[in-house]
C-alpha cells in the first residue's frame, strides 16, 4: 500500500478493512500472537476497574467490544467508539443486556465528549498507530476528555522487535527511518514508536506514566508462520508457546521491549 497522508483517506480505508474482516476479527485472539495480547488487555482493564470504578469510561477503537464488556464491570457508565459501523453493531450485540454501556460510530480525532468527562480511557490494538498522521491530535483529544487524575491506557507498537529478522525490507526501512517507521498489517499502515519518542510524546502532553506492560517479547523469535496460526492447529507448538508466553508476561512488567506496549498514564 502506498503511503497515505490524508486523514480522511486513512480513516475511510481503515473503516473499510475492519468492516470487511468482521467475521475474522473475533477469532484472532485464538492465534498464538494475540493470545498474549488479550491476556495483558484483561489484566490491564482489571487494574483500571479497581483504581477507577466510578465515573465515565471510554473504549476508543472498541472493535467488537471485547474490552468494552470487561469495563461494564465498573459501577460507572461505559461508552465504546469505533470508526467501523459494523464493528459497533457487533459490540452492541456482545454487550446486549448491560445497562451501563452505549456505543458511537465516530472518529477518535474528534471525540464527541465534553472536556474532563471521563475517569478512564482505553485504546487497545492499533488505535494510536493507525492515526499515524495525527498522533498528537489523538493524544490531545484523549487528554481533553480525561478528567483530572483520570487514567488513560493505550497500546503502541515498538519499532525494534525480533520479528524484523524475518522481514528484511521492513528491517531496512526501520534502520533508515528516524524515529518510528510504518508497519503494515491487513493492507493497513500503522506507526511504531521508539521508547525515547514515546517518552517525549507523554511529556509533551503532560502525562505521568503509571505502568508499562510490554507484550510478545521472546515469542517474536518464533517464525510468523507459527505465531499467527490458530492455537488449535498446532497443539505441539502450543505447549512450548505457553511456557514462553508465561515468561513474557513476567518480563513484560519490567522490560521496555517487545512487539507492543500497553502504556497507562495519569492526567495531572
Amino acid at each position: 500500500m502506498t503511503a497515505q497522508t490524508n486523514r480522511h483517506d486513512v480513516g475511510s480505508h481503515v473503516a473499510a478493512v475492519y468492516n470487511a474482516m468482521l467475521a475474522e476479527y473475533d477469532q484472532i485472539e485464538h492465534q498464538f500472537y494475540f493470545a498474549e495480547c488479550y491476556q495483558v488487555y484483561r489484566e490491564s482493564v482489571e487494574r483500571l476497574i479497581r483504581e477507577r470504578p466510578d465515573g465515565l469510561a471510554l473504549d476508543l477503537g472498541c472493535g467488537t467490544g471485547k474490552q468494552t464488556i470487561l469495563l461494564t464491570g465498573r459501577r460507572g457508565p461505559v461508552v465504546g467508539i469505533d470508526i467501523s459501523d459494523q464493528m459497533i453493531e457487533a459490540a452492541r450485540r456482545r454487550c446486549d443486556g448491560r445497562p451501563n454501556v452505549g456505543f458511537i460510530t465516530g472518529d477518535i480525532t474528534k471525540l464527541p465528549f465534553e472536556d474532563g468527562c471521563a475517569q478512564t480511557i482505553v485504546a487497545y490494538g492499533d488505535v494510536i498507530g493507525h492515526n499515524f498522521t495525527t498522533v498528537d491530535l489523538v493524544l490531545r483529544e484523549m487528554v481533553r476528555v480525561c478528567a483530572p487524575r483520570g487514567l488513560i491506557s493505550f497500546e503502541v507498537d515498538s519499532k525494534w522487535c525480533p520479528d524484523l529478522l524475518y522481514l528484511p525490507k521492513e528491517l531496512w526501512q526501520a534502520m533508515t527511518t528516524r524515529g518510528g517507521h510504518l508497519r503494515e498489517w491487513k493492507e493497513m499502515q500503522f506507526k511504531t514508536f521508539t521508547w525515547p519518542e514515546l517518552t517525549r510524546l507523554l511529556q509533551t502532553h503532560n502525562l505521568r506514566p503509571v505502568e508499562v506492560r510490554s507484550m510478545n517479547i521472546l515469542t517474536m523469535l518464533f517464525p510468523p508462520s507459527l505465531l499467527f496460526r490458530p492455537m488449535e492447529e498446532a497443539p505441539r507448538f502450543d505447549a512450548l508457546f505457553r511456557r514462553v508466553m508465561a515468561l513474557d508476561l513476567a518480563l513484560g512488567k519490567f522490560l521496555r521491549c517487545g512487539s507492543t506496549r500497553i502504556v497507562t498514564v495519569q492526567k495531572p
